[in-house]
């Protein structure tokens, strides 16, 4: 069975139907990414539109038929490269200077030029289109989805397949090669239908990729200082300290007399408090440190490749900024913190984190704010 061009460009425009319904479809649900779908949607509408204009460009006028076709099928691209720089929360960025150049070369010469370099001249303008969503889906705020390795090799196999149009169209003679010029056709429209089919899925995929990141992020982070919570940083402390690891140093912080500080100032500058003392760890910690809170008013940090003696310069030094901080908040609470600091040589997390408990219980019971190392625990 023979498939002729018409084919084609139908079972195309029915593809890009369903992205679109598809698209359409998964913005009424999910909402964070609803105007990226919503886009995507729009796009694949304008693709299908300009698909079926080619399909009867023949009995159009040539500004509706070659013309307004593919303006269409810029837009529709452009606006697929839109939505994926919005999918990572940056600003929605068409490209707008391809399919601009697109539309001012055929309102300028479109009507006037030979058809196959006309071809050639529509060929670039996709081509370029598709190289911007190259560029946009290789954007950090990208990097963690699974989805983008394969969404990239669309958009470049895409890209490269009209760039193979610009070279070979010029060289084509209409009345000679109308041979060569069919199955040139029928192979870039039958690339085009794969593209309509998987460009869709993959992207509607890194959206999903995107929300169960977020997930991923939200479950190992505290909602209320943005630090580790107590699983996550067990987690990569875990990682971390072992009995043939790396040595360093786990710091364990308890606010001192933090109830008092509820029920004298209330909740709300409790919650700041917690907060101010999660931004001066992070400030005052190596890159390369851990943080979390466990739970309540108390939080821990493992240093790598740090001994007990600077571990425990740095804990003094936090405790120092954070009371300084803490007396110049916006209530002024004089509020402090006890340190309990151990090494983890030769040890794991379990038996690291008892001996810097029973140094932090130490600290507490002579007079708290204070720093104290396990090698003076009882």
């Amino acid at each position: 069975m023979q498939i002729d061009l018409f084919t084609i460009y139908v079972l195309c425009a029915a593809v890009l139907g369903v992205a679109s319904a598809m698209a359409f479809g998964e913005s009424l649900f999910n909402l964070r990414h609803q105007k990226v779908l919503r886009i995507w949607s729009l796009a694949y509408v304008a693709l299908l539109a300009g698909s079926m204009l080619v399909v009867w460009r023949a009995e159009l006028p040539p500004v509706l038929g070659a013309g307004l076709s593919n303006v269409l099928i810029f837009v529709g691209y452009g606006l697929m490269v839109a939505g994926i720089s919005a999918i990572g929360g940056q600003p929605v960025r068409a490209p707008l200077g391809p399919i601009a150049c697109g539309i001012v070369l055929w309102l300028w010469a479109g009507p006037d030029l030979p058809l196959p370099l006309w071809h050639a001249m529509a060929a670039l303008v996709i081509a370029c289109i598709q190289f911007a969503g190259v560029a946009a889906l290789l954007s950090p705020s990208l990097a963690s989805l699974r989805s983008r390795p394969i969404a990239i090799a669309i958009f470049v196999i895409h890209g490269m397949v009209y760039m193979g149009r610009v070279i070979a169209m010029p060289l084509l003679d209409p009345a000679t090669d109308a041979f060569a010029l069919q199955v040139l056709s029928v192979l870039t429209m039958g690339e085009g239908v794969l593209y309509a089919v998987a460009a869709p899925i993959t992207l509607l995929a890194m959206v999903r990729d995107e929300g169960e990141n977020r997930l991923i992020v939200a479950a190992q982070t505290d909602f209320l200082t943005g630090l580790a919570n107590r699983r996550s940083f067990t987690q990569q402390a875990g990682e971390r300290i072992t009995p043939d690891g790396p040595a360093g140093v786990l710091l364990v912080f308890d606010l001192d007399h933090f109830k008092a500080v509820n029920d004298t100032f209330g909740h709300q500058t409790g919650d700041e408090i917690l907060r101010l003392f999660a931004q001066v760890a992070e400030s005052e910690m190596k890159p390369n440190a851990v943080i979390g809170r466990l739970g309540g008013e108390e939080f821990a940090a493992f240093v790598p490749f740090c001994d007990l003696r600077e571990g425990e310069r740095l804990a003094d030094r936090l405790r120092c900024r954070f009371r300084e901080a803490a007396g110049v908040s916006t209530q002024a609470v004089a509020v402090t913190v006890s340190v309990g600091v151990a090494s983890s040589k030769d040890r794991d997390l379990e038996a690291t984190m008892a001996a810097a408990d029973r140094a932090l219980y130490r600290a507490k019971r002579l007079g708290r704010n204070r720093v104290e190392p396990e090698t003076l625990a009882a």
